[in-house]
C-alpha cells in the first residue's frame, strides 16, 4: 500500500507538475536539477529538516495512532518547510526584485513547487525508512525478549534447585528428626510447601505478590530452624498492595542473598525488613558482610532486573550504605 501511495504521488505530482513547467514556464528537468545543486544549502536544509520532522511526528504519534493528526502535522512540517526553503531559494533574485515582487513573481511559484516536489520526496521516503527500521527492531526486540525469557526461566529453574539450600534443609531436617519429630514434620511439609510452589509458578511470569509472601513466610521459617539465634524479618505491606504483580521468587531471593552474603550470629543478628515505599517494594538489610565469603557475582539480582526489564521495562533499585542494603523491586499494578 505504501508502495502503491508513492508510485501516486509520483504520478500526480511529478509527471503533471513537469508537464506543468514545461508548459507554462519552460522549465525542463535538467533546469530543475542545475537550480538545486546550485542551492546545495537550501536542499541540505530541507533533507535535515525533513528528516528531523518526521522524526519528531513519530515520537508524538506512531504509525496508527491518531492518524489525523498525525496527517495534520506532516502537512503543517511540509507546508512551513517548503515555504521556508522557497524563501531561502529565492533570497539571490533579491537583487532584481523587491520582497513584495518576489511574492508574487512567476520565480516564486516556481520555486514553490520545486520545493514542494522535494519535501514530499525527502519527508515520504523518510517516514518510510523509519517505519522500516521501527517494525524491524520491534521483530528484533521481540525475538531478543522470548530468548531472554527463555534465558530467564532456566536461571530461575538453577536458582529454584539451588543444591546448597536443599543439603542445608536436609542437615536441618536430620537434626530434626532426632531431636524434636513434631518440629520437623512441620519443617517437612514447609519445605513440600515451597517446592509445591516453585513447581507451580513454574511457568508463570508474574505472580501475586500475596502468593509471593506466603512462599517467602514458608522460606523464612526454614531459614530459621538452620539459623536459631540472630535471624529477625518482619513484614510491613498493607493489604491494599496484596493485589499487585512481582516476579516469582522475587522477594525469596532478595532475602536468600541477604542471608548469604552477612553475618548472622547471636552477636551480630541479621534484622530484615519487606515494606512498600511509593512505588516500591522495599527488602532492607543491615550491611554486615562475612569476612571470609567469595565475592558475589550478583546473577540473581541482574537476573531479577532483567525479568522486569522484559516484563515491564522498568528496573529495579540497589542503594547500599555503610550499614544498610536496600533492594527495591518496581510495584506493579494488576491492570486486570
Amino acid at each position: 500500500m505504501i508502495l502503491a501511495g508513492f508510485v501516486l504521488l509520483f504520478r500526480v505530482f511529478y509527471v503533471e507538475l513537469f508537464n506543468y513547467l514545461k508548459a507554462d514556464y519552460q522549465y525542463s528537468f535538467l533546469d530543475l536539477l542545475q537550480n538545486v545543486f546550485q542551492e546545495f544549502p537550501v536542499t541540505l536544509f530541507m533533507v535535515f529538516a525533513g528528516f528531523f520532522s518526521i522524526r519528531y511526528i513519530n515520537k508524538l504519534y506512531n504509525w496508527g495512532e491518531n492518524p489525523m493528526r498525525r496527517l495534520l502535522l506532516f502537512c503543517l512540517a511540509f507546508s512551513v518547510i517548503s515555504l521556508i526553503s522557497t524563501i531561502l531559494f529565492c533570497i539571490p533574485k533579491l537583487k532584481i526584485y523587491t520582497w513584495s515582487e518576489l511574492f508574487t513573481s512567476r520565480q516564486f511559484e516556481v520555486f514553490l513547487v520545486i520545493s514542494a516536489m522535494l519535501n514530499i520526496v525527502i519527508m515520504g521516503v523518510t517516514d518510510v525508512i523509519l517505519y522500516y527500521l521501527k517494525s524491524h527492531k520491534k521483530a528484533l526486540d521481540a525475538e531478543i525478549s522470548e530468548r531472554n525469557k527463555a534465558r530467564f526461566k532456566y536461571e530461575q529453574l538453577k536458582r529454584q534447585l539451588n543444591p546448597h539450600f536443599l543439603f542445608n534443609s536436609l542437615n536441618v531436617l536430620d537434626y530434626l528428626v532426632q531431636t524434636d519429630s513434631e518440629r520437623a514434620s512441620d519443617f517437612i511439609k514447609k519445605l513440600a510447601g515451597v517446592y509445591r510452589y516453585l513447581l507451580s509458578k513454574e511457568n508463570d511470569p508474574v505472580v501475586f505478590l500475596e502468593d509471593e509472601l506466603e512462599f517467602a513466610r514458608m522460606y523464612i521459617d526454614l531459614l530459621k530452624e538452620r539459623f536459631t539465634d540472630g535471624l529477625e524479618v518482619s513484614v510491613d505491606i498493607e493489604d491494599k498492595y496484596l493485589k499487585t504483580l512481582i516476579v516469582p521468587c522475587g522477594i525469596q531471593l532478595l532475602i536468600e542473598n541477604a542471608t548469604k552474603h552477612n553475618m548472622i550470629n547471636q552477636q551480630s543478628p541479621l534484622y530484615l525488613k519487606v515494606y512498600v515505599r511509593e512505588t516500591w517494594i522495599c527488602v532492607e538489610n543491615n550491611y554486615q558482610p562475612r569476612i571470609s565469603v567469595e565475592e558475589s557475582s550478583k546473577l540473581g539480582l541482574k537476573n531479577i532486573d532483567g525479568q522486569y526489564k522484559v516484563l515491564f521495562k522498568k528496573s529495579i533499585a540497589i542503594s547500599r550504605s555503610e550499614d544498610r542494603f536496600i533492594v527495591k523491586l518496581p510495584l506493579i499494578l494488576n491492570k486486570k
